[in-house]
């Protein structure tokens, strides 16, 4: 009996130490998966950094940052993990510096700690950022386009393969689009996406008009048509997240530049309808279908598509995009909050705008337009829901070779203002900026600033039509205006 119980004594001890060895597992393990290895503290410093959300995926992440007083400054250096990774020094003398940077090659779903130093001419630190932690995104899932059927012969219509895969491109994914010529009509992206193209493909717009009809579209109802690539919020809220990258957007527009005959004094946008239908392709079907439908030529020649429709968005990227040959505008975006466009070309006909943008904090670094209508255009009240457009800061954009440069235009009780401008370049352009103000109680335009610019060969520097005032800062800015050949004996 006694050994009995020893017996059944040393089984409970056995289950006892068994257990608290169990649940001491069970501790550390809950330790290990809820409590960071390290804990990281943001360190204050000068002044501070911050990583837009848009800017930010599983191996590379933008950093920016905006110094009170950048005098004397001439370069940043970037540390990661408390290692030079970044040096950023002007290219040539004269150069502007962008306070913002690229980090590559990161590790996905991981956090670095991140800190910027403001350099001075004897190679001294002057300023110390704020340290901080960022974490990169996990891993994304990839699609491949041409699991779905797509073609990239140049003949094929992949519309209806393109959207299929745009469908099931879940959220945080990635489609992918092989070097090649892909056919296609209007597509539709959605929230929490990247659309990303290699080097050498192309999305090509069908010649066909009815491929880009809005659904249920009546005369009267505006513009007819829809981009290649549509990016569309509702009622519910705003399309989110969504990335182009890469590759080309081709609007097979037009047969080849228009004549660039307008006046800056004319309607900008007006083609006669003998060059559209000489020169147009894509522009004079649309047209031809708006006329078909009731419509003048005049109301149809104003509603040509574009190649990008943002409407009711919030944190678009389009990023090492090529941009060609839209029927009418490049990228229309109405109603957008924050939007990024870097290492974005634009080659127009001289039949449309490069941006017709109206919104809240738009990025712009290094895009260049060339062959524009008008490069970009700022609009307030139209549509009518916007009240105020503002923060638009550009570093290194450069337009040339186009009719007008800038274009500011308000209409009712709204506002245009918050506009800053580095290292802008112009250079054969008729027009360097229009200002169309409706000055209203409370509304009109305000607190524009360029700084170390160059106006090289523009006929005029600003119009300003009825306002009185200048709204633009212009601050070490050369203009070279050009020189206005007199006619001929023989011509008069």
């Amino acid at each position: 009996m006694k050994q009995k119980r020893n017996r059944v004594c040393w089984i409970w001890m056995i289950g006892v130490v068994l257990l608290v060895g169990l649940l001491g597992l069970t501790w550390n393990l809950y330790r290990k998966y809820t409590a960071p290895v390290t804990q990281y503290t943001v360190q204050v410093g000068d002044f501070s950094i911050t990583a837009p959300t848009v800017g930010v995926t599983s191996t590379t992440m933008e950093i920016e940052w905006s110094l009170s007083d950048a005098t004397g400054i001439v370069g940043y250096d970037v540390y990661v993990n408390d290692t030079l990774t970044n040096t950023i020094r002007p290219e040539h003398v004269g150069d502007s510096l962008e306070p913002r940077v690229q980090l590559i090659d990161l590790q996905p779903d991981t956090v670095y700690m991140v800190q910027v130093k403001a350099i001075n001419a004897a190679g001294e630190s002057v300023y110390t950022s704020s340290k901080v932690p960022y974490k990169t995104l996990p891993k994304e899932p990839r699609l491949e386009a041409t699991a779905y059927g797509a073609v990239g012969d140049g003949v094929t219509d992949n519309t209806q393969a393109l959207q299929k895969a745009i469908r099931d491109t879940p959220a945080g994914g990635v489609l992918h689009i092989a070097k090649g010529v892909y056919r296609t009509g209007a597509l539709f992206l959605h929230s929490y996406m990247t659309l990303d193209l290699d080097e050498g493909a192309v999305l090509m717009a069908v010649d066909e008009s009815s491929a880009f009809v809005k659904p249920n579209y009546v005369v009267t109802g505006g513009t007819p048509y829809l981009g290649i690539l549509n990016l569309q919020g509702d009622e519910t809220g705003p399309i989110e997240r969504v990335v182009i990258r890469g590759g080309v957007i081709d609007g097979s527009g037009w047969k080849e530049p228009v004549p660039r005959e307008l006046e800056i004094e004319q309607e900008v946008g007006k083609i006669e309808q003998d060059t559209l239908e000489e020169y147009g392709v894509l522009s004079r079907s649309e047209v031809e279908a708006a006329m078909r439908r009731g419509a003048s030529y005049e109301k149809g020649s104003s509603t040509r598509s574009s190649l990008i429709e943002i409407q009711h968005g919030k944190e678009i990227v389009l990023e090492r995009v090529v941009l060609k040959n839209a029927p009418a505008h490049m990228v229309k975006a109405a109603q957008v909050e924050q939007m990024y466009m870097k290492d974005v070309h634009m080659l127009g006909m001289y039949s449309g705008d490069g941006l017709h943008w109206d919104g809240h904090n738009l990025v712009m670094s290094h895009v260049r337009m060339e062959q524009m209508q008008q490069g970009v255009v700022v609009a307030a009240g139209d549509p009518t829901e916007t009240t105020v457009t503002e923060q638009w800061n550009a570093y290194g954009l450069h337009i040339s070779n186009s009719q007008i440069g800038l274009v500011f235009s308000n209409t009712g009780n709204t506002w245009i203002q918050h506009v800053y401008l580095q290292g802008l370049i112009m250079e054969d352009v008729e027009l360097a900026v229009r200002v169309r103000e409706t000055a209203t109680i409370g509304g009109g335009i305000r607190n524009i600033v360029v700084r170390d610019s160059t106006l090289r060969r523009i006929r005029e520097q600003i119009d300003l039509g009825v306002k009185r005032i200048n709204p633009v800062d212009w601050g070490h800015t050369t203009v070279e205006l050009q020189t206005v050949k007199a006619p001929a004996t023989d011509d008069i």
